[in-house]
């Protein structure tokens, strides 16, 4: 049930002859109240959101077979009805890190979103694997505040607006990124510019192109949302945030236009009701609903298995066996030292032969806990490190690891994921001091931190390029070390753990936090 998209590229084209129509109608009474009676007749749709879906076959909230399935069942309704899908799925997963999402773009296309936003980790694998993934879709990719100098414009393949149709009822839709996406995926070229003036500039084109409402995607926390839905800039807005509830001062949504989804099974099913030519009458009734509580549809639950076969071989492998237990769960491993954490980076900084070890906690994705006794297996170290990241040697000196240091405690109530974990050195900090001023004092191996002199820092290539807002790595002598080779991190550390057979990893003492017990 494909979608008519209008392409807004050519509007100017026409627009000025609009104008010029439109004065002409002002002068010709009768014909302008030609059918007022039909604009003024209700109108109604239904919408389904949903976003943050990276995984498959992983996951026991339900992936796409059972949105397939969901959608199915609303499509069978006389109201006309849009699938919007708010991205941040490209990656990170398993599979992503083999394929760069491909296998996404091809669940997607069984399921005919009307139109996806992109989001940060659209981005996983930088802006041409982007571009590319944009070809392979047979719907829309909406970014509307990105430029990219090689095209002038937007990156190639993406769209800054898109007007859907379903009956004859025409939506526009805008999808904007936080200009902090640069920082956690440092983009090669691309420019993501002010998402406020983006909003205003396409709902206006939106609007002169016939949208009856305008609906925003975003992905990030933006302060001007509520602003515009008051101002009847944009009718709707949407946005998944799974880390809504880990954080302590996110507010709830008030208006049931705007809809933030907190939890990976959610979807939004939104009934809209307004008067033609009226979006300011729009009413909305949600309803959330749960993936889970949906069965499989067969043929979309057939291509997650095809694609998950494709890796059951190499993946199946038994690497080891944890004596205690392990959590890597996102507020564990980004708000304090973690077991699992401590045995990455003693891999890391074991394989390049580092003085220490400083990895961002936001390359383990896992979300899963490991009784003592597990067997783990190639899969479990893929699934926690789906990212592409191999090892980087870099000489730095202390002032610069103390500032790398204060980067990675620097969003520490936002569950960022530049919250880093170390290996080799014991870091006190006090997290509710203000940013800039949270490290206490450093020792390396057992000694104070000298501010002078010089370390040798294994890291990821990701931080390394200033990844996460790591810019103070970026300028580093890189060193060349005896065992380098172009081997990805969950490599690096499935071979850790082969050559232990059994690991019994443990918090000792590296990440001290002394606020954490003030009042």
């Amino acid at each position: 049930m494909k979608s008519a998209q209008v392409n807004l590229s050519g509007f100017f084209s026409w627009l000025s002859l609009l104008i010029l129509f439109g004065c002409c109608v002002m002068q010709w009474p009768a014909f302008a109240g030609h059918g007022t009676e039909n604009n003024n007749s209700q109108r109604q749709a239904r919408l389904v959101f949903t976003s943050e879906i990276p995984r498959i076959a992983e996951t026991e909230h339900g992936d796409y077979a059972e949105l397939a399935t969901l959608l199915k069942q609303y499509r069978r309704a006389p109201e006309p009805l849009f699938f919007l899908f708010g991205g941040d799925s490209l990656g990170p997963s398993t599979l992503s890190s083999f394929d760069r999402g491909a296998h996404i773009i091809d669940l997607l296309n069984l399921l005919e979103p009307d139109a996806m936003g992109v989001a940060k980790r659209e981005f996983s694998f930088f802006e041409d694997e982007l571009s590319q993934r944009s070809y392979e879709a047979s719907f829309p990719l909406v970014a509307s505040n990105l430029f990219d100098p090689i095209t002038g414009a937007n990156l190639d393949g993406l769209e800054s607006s898109v007007l859907v149709q379903q009956g004859d009822i025409k939506l526009g839709v805008i999808a904007v990124l936080s200009p902090a996406a640069h920082e956690q995926y440092p983009l090669k070229r691309v420019m993501i510019f002010d998402a406020k003036t983006a909003v205003r500039e396409q709902a206006m084109l939106l609007r002169q192109a016939g949208a009856e409402l305008v609906v925003l995607l975003y992905s990030a926390s933006f302060d001007f949302i509520d602003q515009l839905l008051t101002q009847q800039v944009i009718d709707l807005a949407l946005r998944k945030n799974e880390l809504f509830r880990l954080t302590s001062d996110a507010k709830a949504p008030a208006s049931t236009r705007h809809i933030n989804l907190m939890a990976s099974s959610q979807v939004a099913v939104l009934d809209l009701s307004w008067q033609k030519s009226a979006p300011a009458t729009l009413q909305v009734k949600p309803q959330i609903v749960l993936l889970k509580n949906f069965a499989p549809e067969p043929r979309v639950l057939n291509v997650v298995k095809n694609h998950s076969a494709r890796l059951e071989q190499l993946l199946g492998e038994k690497i080891g066996v944890t004596t205690v237990a392990l959590d890597s769960s996102r507020r564990s491993v980004r708000s304090e030292e973690n077991a699992f954490a401590n045995l990455m980076a003693d891999a890391v900084r074991q394989h390049a032969g580092a003085d220490i070890a400083l990895l961002n906690s936001g390359n383990i994705r896992g979300e899963k806990q490991y009784a003592a006794g597990t067997t783990l297996t190639r899969r479990d170290i893929s699934m926690e490190l789906p990212y592409r990241n191999q090892v980087v040697l870099l000489q730095i000196t202390g002032q610069q690891l103390w500032s790398a240091l204060e980067n990675a405690l620097s969003e520490f109530e936002l569950l960022r994921g530049r919250f880093a974990q170390v290996s080799g050195m014991q870091v006190r900090f006090n997290s509710s001091n203000v940013v800039g001023k949270r490290v206490l004092d450093v020792t390396v191996q057992g000694k104070t931190l000298d501010l002078r002199k010089n370390y040798r820092l294994a890291t990821f290539d990701y931080l390394a390029s200033g990844g996460d807002g790591y810019k103070m790595l970026t300028e580093l002598p890189q060193l060349n070390y005896p065992n380098q080779m172009n081997k990805l991190v969950a490599e690096v550390v499935v071979d850790y753990i082969k050559q232990q057979h059994q690991i019994a990893p443990e918090v000792e003492g590296r990440l001290q936090d002394l606020g954490r017990n003030t009042p």
